[in-house]
């Protein structure tokens, strides 16, 4: 990591009068100049895979209790501790994969993927098995942290919006087609094929991303701790709006089959409405994308606030089905959107150390995750099923209010070329012949559009 110049409004910002630092090295390749589709497509493949791979357990508890002689509920700690190697491992794992070039890191992470699933389908026990998925779990946590930096770097500042929507785009897919692909491989082949065509989807994606991704590490002085990543302005902000959203969201999404059927819509409705908050992800991903191409801050409100409005629509729906799947269509395009952004804000606020501030972001998010389906409980007990939609806004609007006092530390922010997004420090492309160093861009632009420095 170069040393920054002094700064414009706040540490990390270049002064447009200050001198260029000296690169340490050989003379420096020049930016990109086009879009690199081969690595951001396989880093967006294998993020595909690893969301279809933590969802998968929901198509396949049935042939996995049966075969296992356990009980359905005994199989469901499946998707636990996928989720508990992410939360619990994240923080240690990101910081000890700062310590050696991205490419090796991710390496390194789709072996141990790969090697997860495997132990999934060959385990003899429910342990096993369980052991396998804590192991998925914590590759999913760097997968979370690194791949968007990568791309990020890879993509350079003229292609930030576009590289973080095509990657995240891949994990709506993941969203709305996991559980159900699983379910078809399951019924067709067996669940334990399901997990050997993972395993062997993964090295293929490990492979790919040796051959494209450049070996890229952040040269020059050590980087922030955990503790000075937390104090940058903005970050702990927008991690807890991050978490807040995520709370709410499995605050409705785990008890939407029973708040469905208090409605009295039919039962195939559910499944919809799963696919459904998939499908809109989707569009809401690509969405987002543009917009906060144009603000950052435009965009951390406007996903947020359509979650909110999802939910609003959802309680006043009294039942009537083209309305329940209108909120939920609402719901879905929200949520994805708000991870794309609230990952944007997180690489922006967090930018002199991008993975660090991203591991907090994926910590909280995963506190949230874990939160919303006790929270969500205890509102079904107390206060009925009815109220769940109430509840999921309430703490959607605690997001947004969050969001309105991130203005200025959002807009005093460093912009990409071509709008908003972020400039991460600098890095060195190590043994790679891609020909551009990529964290470096031809010029740094503040999201109301004035270049404080060309380069």
């Amino acid at each position: 990591m170069t040393k920054s110049a002094a700064p414009l409004t706040e540490p990390g910002l270049t002064d447009p009068a200050a001198p260029l630092p000296e690169a340490a090295g050989p003379t420096e390749p020049a930016a990109p100049t086009g879009f690199p589709w081969a690595p951001i497509l396989v880093l967006g493949f294998a993020w595909f895979l690893a969301v279809a791979i933590e969802l998968s357990p929901a198509g396949l508890l049935g042939g996995i209790a049966a075969d296992l002689n356990i009980s359905t509920a005994a199989a469901g700690t499946l998707t636990t501790f996928y989720a508990l190697g992410n939360a619990i491992l994240v923080l240690p794992l990101t910081a000890l994969a700062l310590r050696f070039s991205r490419r090796s890191a991710l390496n390194v992470v789709m072996a141990a993927f790969v090697t997860s699933n495997l132990i999934v389908a060959d385990a003899p026990t429910l342990v096993v098995a369980d052991a396998g998925r804590f192991l998925g779990g914590a590759c999913y946590a760097l997968i979370c942290t690194l791949f968007p930096a990568v791309a990020v770097r890879i993509a350079g500042p003229r292609h930030t919006g576009k590289a973080i929507t095509v990657v995240f785009a891949a994990t709506s897919l993941g969203i709305a087609l996991g559980a159900p692909l699983a379910s078809l491989a399951g019924n067709a082949f067996g669940w334990r094929v399901t997990f050997v065509a993972a395993a062997a989807l993964a090295l293929i994606a490990g492979v790919l991303m040796s051959f494209t991704v450049p070996a890229v590490r952040e040269r020059g002085q050590k980087g922030l701790s955990l503790i000075q990543t937390a104090r940058l302005p903005g970050v702990m902000r927008v991690a807890i709006g991050w978490a807040l959203v995520m709370l709410a969201h499995f605050v409705v999404l785990t008890y939407i089959d029973a708040y469905l059927e208090d409605l009295g819509v039919p039962k195939y409705v559910t499944s919809v409405t799963l696919f459904l908050i998939g499908a809109s992800g989707l569009v809401g991903t690509i969405l987002i994308g543009r917009l906060s191409s144009r603000s950052v801050y435009a965009a951390l409100l406007a996903a947020p606030i359509t979650v909110a409005v999802g939910f609003t629509v959802l309680f006043l729906s009294g039942g009537n089905l083209a309305i329940v799947l209108l909120a939920v269509a609402l719901w879905g395009l929200g949520i994805a959107a708000a991870v794309v952004v609230y990952q944007q804000a997180i690489l922006l606020t967090g930018r002199r150390a991008p993975e660090t501030a991203t591991s907090i972001g994926v910590l909280l998010a995963q506190a949230g995750f874990a939160a919303g389906a006790t929270v969500g409980g205890v509102t079904l007990d107390s206060f009925g099923v009815a109220t769940i939609p109430l509840v999921g806004l309430a703490f959607v609007a605690g997001s947004i209010i969050i969001a309105t006092t991130l203005r200025n530390t959002i807009r005093n922010s460093p912009s990409q070329a071509a709008g908003a997004g972020t400039v991460l420090p600098q890095t060195s492309p190590e043994g790679s012949n891609s020909g551009f160093d990529v964290g470096r861009g031809n010029c740094l632009v503040r999201e109301d559009g004035h270049h404080p420095q060309q380069r």
